[in-house]
């Protein structure tokens, strides 16, 4: 991995590839795109670009799951909020610096439901596991990653 000491100190992150959709989304068309979701969003994570549906941009922030972008929604386009926000779960990639030997723990400080712990290694530097029954989806993790190793994949 070419990483220099300037892109991992100044943030240059990248934004996951494919955007994720909204909790409880139905994954359908027939947004107006009204912004309202955009507004009451208490995280501030919510982006709508012209003529596509809302998506969440973990960069800026976690999601909180408080169904506000549903709530003020006035198309059906949420599913009710007695079922999983959405099945995505954190993966961590090969651009982990701790697979480099840097010790670098931020996705674990971040992650309040404990989904990520480090095993550590011979070499004293811990690896990174994923506990995937302890994830949200958040997002949480996505952030602080230094090097944008930290992602959302759907549940397997």
């Amino acid at each position: 991995m070419a990483l220099s000491r300037r892109e991992l100190f100044t943030g240059q992150r990248v934004m996951p590839a494919g955007g994720i959709a909204l909790p409880w989304w139905r994954g359908e068309s027939g947004c107006d795109g009204c912004a309202r979701c955009v507004q009451a969003c208490e995280s501030g994570i919510i982006r709508i670009a012209a003529g596509e549906a809302p998506q969440l941009d973990f960069l800026q922030g976690e999601c909180t799951f408080c169904a506000a972008c549903a709530d003020v929604c006035p198309q059906p386009l949420f599913q009710p909020r007695d079922t999983e926000p959405f099945s995505r779960r954190i993966r961590i990639d090969s651009r982990c610096i701790a697979f480099l030997g840097v010790n670098c723990r931020s996705c674990q400080e971040s992650c309040e439901q404990q989904a990520i712990r480090f095993r550590l290694m011979p070499n004293g530097i811990g690896q990174p596991e994923i506990l995937p029954q302890h994830c949200t989806g958040c997002g949480a993790c996505i952030a602080p990653c230094p090097v944008s190793a930290t992602g959302l994949h759907h549940d397997e």
